[in-house]
């Protein structure tokens, strides 16, 4: 019976379900293309190349492991180094063939007018032993192998695309000051044709291990397995061996990881993003679903009130919704599984663009992502359906038909109660920045703001009734008598307005809190870095990154006082928290110890960066807040390659998003993680010294170090500002799939609202209102829609922006770009506007006397 009567609704009733059916293709759509982002990131990315003749791969660990009462793991952005003691151990498995380490470090052709050559492929030419060729595997086309200092092979690629033979010198940049070397052979890799993704060089062992610059460690062990080995059974052998070392094999594909590490970093920052806002999405599709179903249950409410007085149970009802919603749900979310791909695919597109994949990374389009986007889409619709359904069958049957003919002007308990405890929850949440200076303060903040935008939609009806009337006498007295009739409709219909008013206020409220949060961060790390860089000159460029050499001998150029190396890497630091461990990753940055302070200004509040040597750090006031520690404390950091380790605080410093918040004396950054140059150098001048001619003296450096750049002083690295901007597009760009979502539920909400609007234009024409008055009374009440929600959207979100802002900044205005925020705005009022203004002329198009007699 229920699903007899479920299937007559449906018939009769297509239109009504239709808001509901939008949003839930856009759920989906969006569900499952961040599923396809989240399996891409946990795939391969890119075949492997140098590695295709290994049957397996061993490389370092991929991630770590804190225990503070319980136990948390955390990848790595990319594989750690391994020890080169893990090639013995590999060798003697059962099944090995030969064990082969590999390292790989910058090593780029000088052009003719003293620049850069990439060698051509995507990733600039890399630095290789000769006996790793084998893993390729590499063979010679033409002369020799290398087997002494000086001495290089280059692949075939490269060769062709520099246009050198054997027997010809070729000037290379590498780890250490640029040098010619003699090309003694071209290789090619069988079965790759064209360029290489990453151009090989080859050197011989003993001078690849020099210049990969870290003794006893290797990038990785390829494996040659012996003939009739299971690659497998292998993998599962060597796993066993070296359990306990941190180190893990790789198949297939997969050893693209460990030989390309943009690959891993791209991987890991997919996994991120698409785990950061899949459940976001999932909530913002239940929140839209359901403001859709309130207005449908709205519009049918004199058939349910009906339904009720005829002796229908509350079961019977809920049955009845749940069986609709299931069915639409289904049907709407398998087929915004394919639009999801598209949507995948350009998002594929948008991020290569900014620079946060590579152009030839492979997306993965497996059925699991859209499979978990109907599930996840039909659940989120089901719930949303239990919660409308409650308002149905709360009123008692004596009552219904009552009901039915007035609106409630008030909430339920349940859901005021709720609106106004996330409400003040969110405030709290919103202040946080103004007393903790942590990283929890400013995540709060943000979450603060969202969940204060979610109370405002349970409190949609009430907010919009007090608007109208706010905006009841400016309205009345500027638009005449049409305005009379619009601000009446809005005050009485108040619930139906906030079906449309809440998700254009979620749109605008969403977007603020999501985007400007990111740009106040970024700002003020400019900020920062302008103020904390006291050198002259910054120097930066080469093959990665000056290498190390660059800092001894800028020191050495007349004039200059003062030096100071800079790499700049990524770590975790964590602490105990309510009996688990909590654990937060940061920017850190490794310097050469001596004169940091003569170089740069990080404020210094508490120590002194003089003691910074060894077994020291430095970490900034935020990170000091979240770890709970001051100055002769030790924190817990687990390093770039994961290890452990204790330092104790000798300071701490204010301008940690313009430098990091860890700072650690460089050998210790570079002993621990894969990074072979500097990414920056900074340069202080003595008094009264002549700066161009020290500038001169810097810019003849770029003879011995090829590509090194010199800066006047300097704020963020190019590195920096590449960083900040692609955080704040990384942003952007989810966002704007969210937004344009929300903006079609909105539209299509409002839509539906006007259209259902048949009857009472009908009335308004028959007793005497002509067709213009009534679009006038339209255009008023849709302005006051967009006003309302626009006025909402941006208050909301103040808060939270405003507290972050002087929690990062000490300034209480935050960064809002204006053409940002107006390019919001505008698109948010022209859908709201043309979703009333346009259905209005098309409801007017019927005849009033026809109008009048349709049922509602």
């Amino acid at each position: 019976m229920v699903f007899k009567l479920v299937r007559m609704t449906l018939r009769e009733r297509k239109a009504g379900l239709v808001g509901a059916f939008v949003a839930l293709v856009g759920a989906s759509m969006l569900i499952t293309a961040f599923g396809i982002l989240l399996q891409s990131g946990l795939g391969s990315g890119v075949p492997t190349q140098r590695y295709a003749g290994a049957q397996v791969v061993v490389g370092g660990k991929q991630s770590f492991k804190v225990t503070e009462g319980k136990t948390k793991k955390k990848p790595l952005s990319q594989p750690a180094p391994l020890d080169s003691k893990v090639t013995d151990e590999v060798a003697a498995v059962k099944g090995v063939g030969r064990a082969v380490p590999d390292v790989s470090f910058p090593a780029q052709v000088v052009a003719g007018d003293g620049g850069l050559d990439s060698g051509g492929g995507e990733q600039p030419s890399t630095g290789h032993s000769w006996s790793s060729a084998v893993l390729g595997p590499f063979t010679l086309q033409r002369g020799r192998a290398p087997r002494q200092a000086g001495e290089v092979v280059l692949d075939a690629g490269l060769a062709e695309h520099v246009g050198v033979s054997p027997g010809q010198r070729v000037k290379l940049a590498t780890t250490q000051k640029a040098r010619e070397f003699l090309v003694t052979g071209v290789a090619s890799l069988r079965g790759v044709d064209g360029p290489l993704r990453s151009a090989a060089v080859f050197f011989s062992d003993a001078e690849a291990t020099a210049l990969n610059g870290h003794p006893g460690r290797i990038d990785a062990v390829g494996v040659l397995a012996a003939p009739g080995t299971d690659p497998d059974e292998l993998a599962d052998r060597i796993d066993d061996r070296l359990d306990g070392s941190g180190a893990q094999t790789y198949l297939g594909d997969d050893r693209s990881q460990v030989e390309f590490h943009d690959v891993a970093s791209a991987r890991s920052g997919l996994t991120e993003l698409a785990a950061s806002l899949g459940a976001t999405v999932v909530l913002i599709a239940m929140i839209v679903v359901a403001s859709t179903l309130a207005l449908n249950v709205h519009q049918r409410r004199r058939e349910l009130a009906l339904l009720r007085a005829v002796a229908a149970t509350p079961r019977q009802v809920y049955k009845m919704m749940a069986a609709e919603v299931l069915l639409v749900s289904f049907v709407a979310s398998v087929i915004g599984c394919l639009p999801g791909v598209v949507v995948a695919k350009i998002m594929r597109g948008a991020l290569s663009l900014i620079g946060m994949v590579p152009k030839d990374f492979a997306f993965s389009y497996g059925p699991l992502p859209m499979l978990v986007a109907v599930f996840a889409s039909v659940l989120a619709a089901e719930v949303a359906a239990l919660g409308v359904a409650r308002k149905a069958v709360a009123i008692r049957p004596v009552e219904a038909m009552g009901e039915a003919r007035i609106e409630q002007a008030k909430l339920g308990r349940g859901r005021a109660f709720f609106g106004v405890l996330l409400f003040l929850l969110g405030v709290a949440a919103s202040l946080l920045p103004l007393f903790f200076g942590s990283v929890f303060a400013v995540a709060g903040a943000g979450t603060g703001g969202l969940v204060m935008i979610i109370a405002l939609l349970l409190l949609a009806p009430p907010v919009v009734s007090l608007a109208s009337r706010l905006m009841a006498g400016p309205v009345r007295r500027h638009t005449g008598p049409h305005g009379y009739l619009a601000v009446a409709n809005t005050r009485a219909n108040a619930r139906r307005l906030a079906a449309g008013i809440g998700p254009l206020t979620l749109a605008i409220g969403f977007a603020l809190v999501q985007l400007c949060i990111p740009t106040t961060t970024a700002a003020a790390a400019q900020d920062q870095a302008e103020a904390g860089i006291v050198a002259d000159f910054t120097l930066q460029g080469g093959p990665g990154g000056p290498p190390l050499g660059v800092v001894q001998d800028a020191a050495s150029v007349p004039g200059v006082a003062a030096t100071t190396g800079v790499v700049r890497v990524e770590l975790h630091a964590s602490r105990k928290v309510l009996g688990s461990p909590e654990i937060f990753k940061y920017q850190a940055q490794g310097v050469t110890p001596g004169q940091v302070d003569k170089t740069m200004d990080l404020d210094v509040t508490e120590g002194s960066l003089t003691k910074l040597r060894g077994d020291a750090a430095a970490i900034s006031g935020g990170a000091a807040s979240t770890l709970g520690a001051h100055v002769g404390d030790r924190v817990r950091l687990n390093l770039p390659d994961g290890s452990e380790a204790r330092p104790v605080v000798v300071a701490v410093y204010e301008r940690g998003l313009g430098f990091g918040d860890v700072t650690l004396p460089q050998d210790t950054v570079l002993a621990h993680s894969v990074r072979q140059v500097e990414d920056a150098v900074f340069v202080r001048t003595v008094a009264g010294a002549d700066k161009g001619k020290v500038a001169k003296a810097l810019r003849d450096l770029a003879g011995r170090y090829p590509g090194l750049e010199v800066l006047d002083k300097g704020g963020l690295s190019a590195a920096q500002q590449e960083q900040a901007t692609s955080s704040v597009l990384t942003s952007a760009l989810p966002l704007a799939l969210v937004f344009g979502y929300l903006a079609i539920s909105v539209a299509n909400t409002l839509v539906l609202a006007t259209l259902g609007r048949v009857r009472e234009f009908s009335l308004l024409r028959l007793v005497g209102a002509p067709t213009g008055q009534v679009v006038r009374m339209m255009r008023v009440e849709a302005g006051m829609v967009v006003a309302i929600a626009v006025v909402v959207g941006t208050v909301v979100p103040l808060l939270p922006l405003v507290t972050v802002s002087l929690g990062l900044t000490g300034s209480p205005v935050p960064r809002i770009p204006v053409l940002m925020y107006l390019g919001i705005v505008a698109v948010t009022a022209l859908i709201g506007l043309t979703a009333i203004l346009l259905p209005t002329r098309l409801a007017l198009r019927t005849r009033p006397v026809e109008g009048i007699g349709l049922r509602e």
